[in-house]
Formats: C-alpha cells, structure tokens, sequence
C-alpha cells in the first residue's frame, strides 16, 4: 500500500510506532509492582497488652520477621503463621494466625498478668523486673507476670535485695517488704572528726545512720593532726551499733628497738658520724646513732607508743616509761604531756599486785639521746603528747 496516497493513515501509524516505543516511569512502575503486591499477599498486626513485647511472626516455609507489638508485618505470603511475644521477665505467648490474600489478619496476643500493691520498709526502694525499672515504692505496679515474679529492690546505696511474689492472672496481690538495716552510730576520740562514707563526706562526729543497710560498711575518719582511720562497721538488722575509734591509734606505733637497728653504728664503723648543725644532739655525746639518719627518717614525726609506766608527775607532765632492753642497747622512753593531764594510773592498786600498768599515748619524737655513760640507757622523748584512753598493743 502506497502511504503516500492516504496520508491520514500514515499518521496513525507514526503515533501507534512512538507509543509502543515509549517506556513507564519509575514511580508508574513502584505503583504498579505495589499493586500487584497487594493483590496477591496479605499483613498481619499483632497486637499486645504490653505494647513494648517483641513480635516474631514465622511462616511455614521457616521464613521469619520480627518487630512490635501494634507494627503490622505487610507483603505477607497467604497461610499460616506463628506468631511468638517476648518481653523480659515474662514467660513467651504465643498465638496461630491465618493470612489471606489482600487482607489484614488482627491477633490479640496478651501476657497473663496480675497486678501488686508493693511497699518497702524502709520506703523508697526502686523495683526492677528484670533490667526494667518498674517505680519505687510505695506503688501499685499494673501488669506483672502470672505465677512466680522475681523483683529486685533496690534502696539508694544499699545491695540488692530479691523478692519473689506470686501474682494470679486478673487479680492484685500486695506485699511489704522489709530491708534489713538497722543504725548505726560513729563517734570518735576526740570528737568532731568527718566520716567519708560511700565517697560522700558528713561532718561531723558523732553521727547518726539511721536507717542503714545491714552489713559491713567501710567508713574513713578524717580529723585535723590526725592520720585518716579506716573503720569497719557491721550493722545488724534491727539493732543499733555503735563505734568509737581512737584517732590517735592511726598514727604508726613507734618500736624502739628497730628504730635503734635502723640508725645503729657499730664502734669500729669506717662511717663518718654526723655532729654539728641540726643533727648535733643534746647532750654532746655521738657514739653509735648515725643522727643524719636518725633525723631524715624518724626525728618531728608523731608517734605512738604503749608499755609499762614507771612513773607519772600531773604537777610537769612528765611521764616515763619502765626501762626495756633491745639487742643493740637499753633505752627508756620519756614523754611529756600538758601539765595537770589527770593521771593514767589507778588511784589504789594492791602492793602485792606486781603486774605492770599499761599505758598508751602518742606524741612527736623530738630527741633520741645516748648516754654519757655506758651503764646508762639511751632515751628516746616523745613531745606534745596526748594519753589515749586505753592501751595500744
């Protein structure tokens, strides 16, 4: 046929040519894939009493998608599904459910579950399902696992305590729960001292904790002129218990005869003895005490110390120790306290009665001393010291 003499047909030909040559556009081809999606699968929502519960929805041929509760699973193939919720802390529901082509299947899938009425004694102890914070007490918790629940209770700075409740499926249970503490009461000699307790300082002694956990506690006493002191203290439940550290037992005990190891100098030593300026001694006489080391290492430091008193004066203050025996030397230890300190000794004691007053106190050494003469003991003086109210081993 000769186009040329029907010109009318050979336009309708050119159109049909270009409109078979032309392709869709990309959301033209979205929309219709979409459709034919839709028509040929179905969705499924789950939904669920607890709306954070995680859904898993498996087909038959082990294909599985996972999401929320109240998130529709779409594109689903029609037939038969699993469907499993999972929260923690509460037992797994599950449910069958049925796809149908171009169809939202709904499935109820809810948790048996009770309420409870919980408090603590003390109040304000946070409760935890699991890794989920439920409140603090006192509180009414909505939705709890039917059967046995195990909670965990937690007071601010105190160990955990488990509690395990039965909670029946529609109903409210309650319970009181009691967390063991008791109180505890720090006091100090002297007083005035700041307890550290759980990093956090409190001012100042004597102290009141009240309620605290039962248990162990570490405490750390700081006072000024005294070394901190580490105090353990064990608090029963229910009770009240009381501490008293001595501040002055912190200082480190002095031990005369290894201080005399660490500085003594035999006779024949070649080492040459320190003499003049700040280690020149007392009394002149340098023999077997190296007073360089004696200075650096023991001398301005404060010190206590605990043995048999031979004599006190209240008038001066001075107090001087029975005279002991080493393997190097004999020494003796004097020290001075503030004049009128009541004395440490019992008023009566029976003369028949030969064993020895203990007594402990602490105070800066100033002066280590030997003899002029060889019968004579070296003395070692502790200044500004203090009686501590017992014996110190």
């Amino acid at each position: 046929m000769n186009l040329r003499r029907f010109p009318c047909l050979a336009l309708a030909a050119v159109f049909i040519l270009l409109s078979a040559g032309c392709s869709k556009s990309p959301e033209e081809v979205k929309a219709a894939q979409a459709a034919e999606t839709a028509r040929t699968t179905g969705s499924l929502l789950v939904k669920s009493n607890l709306a954070s519960a995680a859904i898993k929805v498996t087909g038959a041929d082990g294909a599985a998608h996972e999401g929320e509760a109240g998130q529709p699973f779409a594109s689903l193939l029609p037939g038969k599904y699993a469907v499993t919720a999972t929260l923690e802390g509460w037992p797994e529901a599950k449910a069958e459910a049925t796809v149908q082509t171009g169809q939202t299947t709904t499935v109820e899938l809810n948790f048996p579950s009770g309420s409870l009425k919980l408090d603590t004694v003390p109040s304000g102890a946070l409760v935890k399902l699991g890794k989920a914070l439920l409140g603090k007490t006192p509180q009414t918790i909505p939705q709890l696992p039917a059967g046995e629940t195990a909670l965990s209770l937690e007071y601010p700075s105190w160990p955990p305590v488990a509690h395990t409740v039965t909670i029946i499926a529609g109903q409210e249970a309650s319970a009181t729960v009691r967390l063991p503490h008791g109180r505890l009461v720090v006091d100090s000699f002297p007083a005035g001292a700041t307890v550290v307790w759980q990093g956090k300082a409190y001012n100042k002694t004597p102290l009141f904790f009240d309620p605290i956990a039962a248990g162990t506690h570490k405490l750390t006493l700081q006072a000024r002129d005294f070394p901190p002191m580490e105090v353990s203290a064990t608090v029963t439940d229910g009770a009240e218990t009381k501490v008293l550290p001595i501040l002055g037992t912190a200082f480190p005990l002095l031990d005369p005869a290894e201080l005399l190891r660490a500085v003594w100098l035999p006779d024949d030593s070649p080492v040459p003895r320190a003499t003049t300026g700040i280690y020149r001694p007392k009394n002149d006489v340098v023999k077997n005490l190296q007073r360089e080391r004696l200075y650096n290492g023991w001398l301005r430091k404060i010190y206590r110390f605990a043995g048999p008193v031979k004599s006190y004066d209240a008038a001066t203050g001075r107090v001087e120790f029975a005279e002991q025996r080493s393997e190097l030397a004999r020494y003796r230890l004097v020290a001075q306290v503030s004049p009128g300190t009541p004395s440490p000794l019992p008023d009566q004691k029976d003369p028949k009665d030969k064993t020895p007053i203990v007594r402990a106190l602490y105070g800066r050494l100033t002066a280590v001393e030997e003899p002029a003469w060889p019968s004579r003991v070296i003395t070692l003086e502790l200044t500004d010291a203090e009686f501590l109210p017992e014996a110190t081993p």
